[in-house]
């Protein structure tokens, strides 16, 4: 990204640990946590110039808990929270689409998301 700031770079950065976090539901009592990686999806995805990066973001961000609220390895409560959070970078996400393949790319991961959630819920 240009004009990438390094506080910037450092959240980036710093979101690495946090996505594994997530993914393995570490801390499946602190909704705090999840709330923060969600921010700093949305926060990133601001600053992307590009349509097509932000829309990369948030879909990431999307997948990840997608992705998390799908395995049963990971703590019902956690996977809960994941589910009813996953509208928040979605909804981001078809509102700054501005592209055909845009809207592909969040219509296609929507539709995986209707069909995946009633199979592990």
């Amino acid at each position: 990204m240009m004009g990438m700031t390094p506080a910037f770079a450092m959240m980036l950065k710093g979101s690495t640990n946090l996505q594994q976090q997530i993914r393995t539901g570490c801390s499946p009592d602190d909704p705090e946590l999840l709330q923060h990686y969600i921010n700093l999806a949305l926060d990133s995805a601001d600053a992307a110039e590009a349509s097509s990066e932000k829309i990369r973001i948030l879909l990431a961000c999307a997948s990840l808990l997608l992705e998390t609220a799908c395995d049963h390895q990971v703590a019902l409560n956690w996977r809960h929270l994941c589910l009813d959070q996953i509208y928040r970078p979605l909804l981001r996400a078809e509102k700054t689409s501005t592209t055909a393949s845009d809207h592909y790319r969040v219509r296609q991961f929507s539709l995986q998301f209707r069909l995946l959630t009633p199979t592990f819920f």
